[in-house]
């Protein structure tokens, strides 16, 4: 059963987050932190502070101090949830997406709710392991989607949407939020049962995810049997989900010739159009002197049955981590490719539910295997361990 809580969340005093909202950690570029350290109070001094070693860590603690003492946070005075209601464009079509934060079990009880699909790496949990021991705050919310057969979820949610917000903003990726506290009794009581007997498949934040299940181990310090997470219905019309396509710092045309037979195509629209097209579930696009449609001689294919596994196991066996890179933007992977005179692999699309099947039938796939666009920001609450 799921194990998911209303928690007093700290928030920007400022009901407008436009200057306050930044991405998760991972995907925030070097010219884009620049950009959001321009404003002096965004969620990036705390989630991606300047500089190195202990020092960066030293900074998002003294920034969280000043902004808890001056005014600019000020903490909730009692349990809710926060419902987020976030409005963006894709493909030229508006989408609205809603969901809500709140405090997942972490303990391995509450694990056994929690489906993760994607491996982890240890770099990047020993940093988010050292920044919440000095914060001793969940910074930034992992994101998590369930099942919702009976629409009572999104129907609590619609609700709780109603009213007026307690605040609203813009991100820099233009995506608009805005955020409501859910604290009445009957509307807590409704969500909390929706999301029981479910399980929770982890869409992003899997590294965080697990840095919260070993710091709850080691330290059992009070409020860090859980963590900060957004939850978002399976069936909610503004849920996404990309392929994140391949880039290869070196030639993979000679492979996929021997792997697959190859069709060129004219150009990247109708090299994506013709994977979306393609029956065969392992086939991928490859950008290398040219717009290839790739379709597996073989026809063994992988326990998952998706393509990402195919092309880590096949494709790009041998690849080193250090030559590879990662996007969901095509056209942007493309880019990469030629500046890196490599190759970009295009992953075919797939839905939330090839994911939770993939996820049961083999547990977990490779990196960056999924997109949930868009990512969820960072800076609507904050969650102190401390209750």
């Amino acid at each position: 059963m799921a194990d998911v809580r209303p928690f007093r969340g700290v928030r920007y005093a400022a009901a407008s987050l436009s200057e306050a909202l930044c991405p998760p950690y991972d995907v925030i570029a070097p010219e884009l932190a620049k950009a959001l350290r321009a404003r002096p109070r965004n969620a990036v001094f705390l989630e991606l502070p300047q500089g190195a070693g202990a020092a960066r860590y030293a900074r998002a603690k003294a920034a969280w101090k000043k902004w808890t003492s001056d005014g600019t946070l000020a903490r909730d005075a009692r349990p809710a949830f926060y419902v987020v209601e976030e409005t963006y464009k894709l493909d030229g079509k508006t989408r609205v997406r809603r969901g809500f934060l709140a405090a997942l079990g972490a303990t391995p009880k509450a694990a056994r709710a929690i489906i993760p699909h994607e491996r982890t790496l240890a770099k990047p949990k020993a940093d988010r392991l050292r920044m919440l021991n000095a914060l001793r705050v969940n910074v930034s919310p992992i994101f998590g989607v369930f099942a919702d057969p009976s629409g009572a979820a999104r129907k609590a949610l619609a609700a709780a949407a109603r009213g007026k917000p307690v605040a609203r903003g813009k991100s820099h990726a233009g995506v608009a939020y805005r955020l409501w506290r859910a604290d009445e009794p009957a509307l807590v009581a409704s969500l909390s049962r929706a999301l029981a007997p479910r399980s929770i498949l982890i869409a992003d934040g899997h590294h965080r995810y697990s840095v919260s299940r070993d710091h709850h181990k080691t330290t059992r310090l009070p409020g860090s049997d859980a963590v900060l997470t957004y939850l978002v219905p399976d069936e909610d019309a503004g849920l996404v989900v990309l392929p994140t396509h391949r880039i290869a710092a070196k030639s993979l045309l000679a492979r996929a010739r021997a792997l697959a037979a190859l069709k060129k195509l004219g150009s990247l629209g109708s090299l994506e159009k013709a994977l979306a097209r393609a029956k065969n579930p392992y086939a991928f696009g490859l950008i290398e002197k040219g717009y290839w449609l790739g379709a597996p001689s073989s026809k063994s294919g992988c326990r998952s049955g998706l393509a990402v596994e195919w092309l880590g196991a096949r494709l790009l066996a041998g690849t080193r981590p250090e030559e590879m890179s990662y996007t969901p933007d095509a056209a942007l992977a493309a880019k990469k490719a030629r500046a890196a005179n490599g190759a970009a692999v295009l992953v075919k699309p797939f839905t939330v539910a090839q994911v939770r099947r993939a996820a049961k039938a083999v547990g977990l796939l490779p990196q960056k295997s999924t997109y949930f666009y868009p990512k969820i920001a960072t800076g609507l609450a904050f969650r102190p361990l401390a209750p």
